[in-house]
C-alpha cells in the first residue's frame, strides 16, 4: 500500500510566491535569488571582535529531487550567487560574496530523511559548504576560508522562505588574505546566524 502511495506522487511546480509554498512537499528543480540576513560573528587580528548584521540576496540553485516523497528525497544544492552588506564599528564596511577564485564550488544538499526519523512530515536537514571572501575596502584586504563555512538549516519546505540556521556554536574558519593566501590567518569567523527571506 505504501509503495503504491509513493507511486502515485508526484513533484509539484517549482514556487514563485509565499502562496505556492507547501509544507513538506518536494518541487521540481529550480533557482531561487532569496533576501538574506546574516550575523556573522568575526575577530580580526588586532582589532578585536564583533557580530555585523548583513543585508542582501542569494542565488540557489537546485536540482530536481531524488523523490516525490518528502521523507525519502534529497536535493543537491549549488550557491550560484552571494551578495551581502554590513557595517563594522571596528572594522568599516564588509562585503561578503561568494568565493569564484578557490576553485571549489560552494554546495550542499538537502538530506534525506527528517530530523525526526519516526515523524513522517516534520523538517529536513539542509546543508550548505560555502566557500566565500570578506572585502573590508577600509581595511585594505580581502579575507576568504580555506575550509568550507558549514551552515545548516532545518526546513519544512523548499525553498525555505522565513526560517533560519546558521553554524554549529563551535565552529570557526580561519580567514586568510586573497593577496597572500599562504601566509597565517589575519581573522577568524567565529559564527553565523542566517534568515531566509521572501523571493528578490
Amino acid at each position: 500500500m505504501l509503495d503504491q502511495k509513493q507511486t502515485t506522487k508526484s513533484l509539484v511546480p517549482s514556487p514563485k510566491s509565499l502562496s505556492e509554498l507547501q509544507l513538506f512537499t518536494m518541487p521540481e528543480g529550480g533557482t531561487d535569488r532569496l533576501n538574506f540576513i546574516t550575523w556573522d560573528t568575526i575577530a580580526v587580528n588586532g582589532f578585536g571582535e564583533e557580530t555585523v548584521e548583513f543585508h542582501g540576496h542569494y542565488a540557489i540553485e537546485r536540482a530536481n529531487p531524488t523523490s516525490a516523497d518528502w521523507q525519502d528525497a534529497s536535493i543537491d544544492i549549488t550557491m550560484r550567487e552571494l551578495s551581502v552588506d554590513g557595517v563594522s564599528k571596528n572594522f568599516g564596511p564588509i562585503h561578503a560574496s561568494v568565493n569564484g577564485d578557490i576553485g571549489k564550488q560552494s554546495g550542499g544538499q538537502v538530506r534525506t530523511g527528517t530530523t525526526y526519523p519516526d515523524v513522517i512530515d516534520s523538517p529536513k536537514l539542509c546543508q550548505m559548504f560555502g566557500y566565500m571572501q570578506f572585502d573590508l575596502p577600509n581595511m585594505g584586504m580581502t579575507v576568504f576560508n580555506k575550509e568550507p563555512i558549514l551552515l545548516e538549516h532545518n526546513i519544512t519546505h523548499v525553498p525555505p522562505i522565513g526560517q533560519g540556521g546558521g553554524t554549529r556554536p563551535e565552529a570557526s574558519f580561519n580567514l586568510y588574505r586573497k593577496d597572500d593566501p599562504n601566509g597565517e590567518p589575519v581573522a577568524v569567523l567565529k559564527r553565523v546566524k542566517t534568515h531566509i527571506g521572501a523571493w528578490k
